[in-house]
């Protein structure tokens, strides 16, 4: 990885991007059900947060052509500037405070709106400026520094900002401050791709391009790794609206905030692990064991916060460990399986599937939240769904046979002892 950084210096003004853009969309997301829950204490007001926040995406596959034919670094600037614009309002409190809850609910849908542009332009975007063979470390590289820089800052605002009473206009002061100098990072960025591409394309082709795209996916493993993903995160937003309302139960409002530190600092080591050693493992074993080991960590979770907060951390710490080398694995397939002129179309009907399925969960899960005698089963139910995802996993051919990052390429592997056509199911 310190080859990366040092020969690549595209990469370098990449990363800072993905640093100080990460900061501030990661703020927003970790103190915007918090602070609706807080403010409100309504169930099925974070429900509705979580649902605004995935809604959006449900049309991402319309963007995806979009992304692989205009420059993508343009793209990125646009959208950040719009992020830093909505965010800028939670930052005065005295609006909050007279609007209410309608503030938070526009932000989250403008705010994912942006982001519907932005996430698949800048994954679209790094096969362009590192070599196939550094996709891998370049997102682990990306995801360390990012949870690194995330882990500093979220101990600072704990520490100076944390209690029972938080100055939410302050915290989210400072996500606007990051995503204007994610912004001003932007404008060193060059998408050189879009310099071999006509000026002025056809916007009658885009319907074929969905078309390529979507039968691209369903001619491979993608098809079956993300169907797997799309389970994944519909169990898991379903216990993560009520999250809030679980944490501040047993341990209060402080002890969510160091919730959410402990799994950046989980993510951290496991971005480092896949960096080093991501390259070595197969990459179907290495889905079926951590969605096997996540399910059991989700069930200890529940039943341990509540008899222990340090016991609690400690889970949640190791659960968001294994669950990153999941995201990782699963976010360099998709920039490494397609061609680097499809990377576009096949990130956003990935994002348009699984986006369907967060949004649903999130208005299940508010409405669970508010019905179910103990918030905890929604938790332990979200570990027995993730053990049945590993099942399935090991049970669908082309996933268990995938093989070393290194040994697939543009949707075929290489000839290799004990693999498989990444075509064949």
């Amino acid at each position: 990885m310190g080859t990366l950084l040092k020969e690549n210096k595209m990469f370098r003004v990449f990363l800072c991007y993905q640093i100080f853009s990460g900061l501030g969309g990661g703020i927003l997301s970790i103190f915007m059900l918090l602070s609706v829950h807080m403010l409100f204490e309504n169930p099925m007001y974070t429900g509705i947060v979580g649902f605004l926040g995935a809604a959006p995406h449900i049309i991402s596959f319309v963007v995806g052509p979009v992304i692989d034919r205009n420059n993508k670094a343009v793209i990125m600037r646009v959208t950040t500037f719009v992020e830093f614009g909505v965010v800028a309002l939670l930052a005065f409190t005295p609006l909050l405070e007279q609007l209410g809850v309608v503030v938070m609910f526009v932000v989250a849908g403008v705010f994912s709106s942006a982001a519907l542009f932005e996430v698949p332009a800048s994954t679209a975007l790094l096969p362009q400026i590192v070599d196939e063979k550094q996709i891998l470390q370049a997102n682990s590289l990306i995801q360390i520094v990012g949870m690194a820089g995330g882990l500093v800052i979220g101990v600072a605002m704990f520490f100076v900002l944390g209690g029972e009473a938080m100055d939410f206009g302050v915290i989210y002061g400072f996500s606007a401050v990051f995503l204007v100098v994610a912004f001003l990072s932007s404008l060193f960025i060059k998408d050189v791709s879009s310099e071999k591409k006509p000026a002025d394309p056809t916007p009658h082709s885009y319907g074929k391009d969905l078309k390529e795209g979507a039968k691209f996916i369903c001619n491979n493993v993608l098809l079956f790794v993300i169907i797997a993903i799309v389970a994944m995160f519909f169990v898991a937003e379903m216990a993560n609206v009520n999250r809030p309302a679980f944490a501040e139960y047993h341990i209060g409002a402080q002890g969510y905030v160091v919730l959410t530190l402990a799994a950046l600092a989980g993510g951290i080591a496991a971005s480092g692990l896949m960096g080093a050693f991501g390259k070595k493992s197969r990459m179907g074993r290495l889905f079926f064991a951590t969605f096997m080991i996540t399910g059991v960590a989700r069930i200890a979770f529940a039943l341990v916060l509540p008899e222990s907060y340090f016991g609690g951390v400690a889970v949640i710490m190791f659960y968001a460990a294994v669950g990153s080398m999941t995201g990782i694995a699963f976010r360099s397939l998709l920039q490494k399986i397609p061609p680097k002129d499809m990377v576009g179309r096949v990130n956003t009907i990935e994002t348009t599937c699984r986006t369907v399925f967060i949004a649903i969960g999130a208005l299940v899960g508010g409405f669970l939240g508010g019905v179910v005698s103990d918030v905890a089963h929604m938790f332990i139910f979200q570990g027995i769904a993730l053990l049945a995802i590993g099942l399935f996993v090991l049970l669908v051919p082309s996933i268990r046979k995938l093989p070393k990052m290194d040994d697939i390429q543009q949707g075929r592997e290489k000839d290799t002892e004990d693999t498989t056509n990444i075509n064949d199911v």
